[in-house]
């Protein structure tokens, strides 16, 4: 059974030590603070049968815009659609109109988790990490923000 829920202490270390980047495994390995993240609205976390597998939030640009961020631990495949399906409506429920994600480039299993929720690729515009890997940058346009 999936439930979304807002984060508890040890969520995102228990899904990052599971995330298949494995540079984001390594952040949590190394003791990286992501205390943060758990302090933002709109933060919340997915869980498949009481096991957190997912997190994922909004950083606020003002003016209606956010900064989709999620990390994916160990998904089972029976739970994905319904995943995307919890995710999905809730960033439909949110008051941000537009909705960016930036995924490493060589990252597919990313790009398909953000096309997934609705995200499209933007073409043109360049952006890194601080460890200088290139981005992929998607917009998710939310007509229906807030209800």
């Amino acid at each position: 059974m999936i439930e979304v829920r807002a984060p508890v202490h040890g969520d995102l270390e228990t899904i990052g030590k599971d995330a298949a980047e494995e540079w984001v495994r390594d952040r949590f390995r190394n003791g990286a603070d992501f205390s943060g993240l758990l302090e933002k609205p709109h933060t919340n976390v997915a869980t498949v049968n009481g096991y957190p597998v997912a997190a994922g939030g909004f950083l606020d640009r003002g003016n209606e815009v956010a900064v989709a961020w999620s990390i994916l631990g160990k998904v089972p495949e029976t739970a994905y659609v319904g995943l995307v399906r919890a995710f999905r409506k809730y960033m439909k429920a949110t008051p941000y109109k537009w909705i960016e994600a930036h995924c490493v480039e060589t990252f597919y299993q990313s790009h398909r988790w953000v096309k997934c929720l609705g995200f499209e690729p933007v073409h043109g515009e360049r952006c890194f990490t601080p460890e200088g890997k290139e981005f992929r940058r998607f917009v998710f346009r939310n007509d229906h923000h807030g209800t």
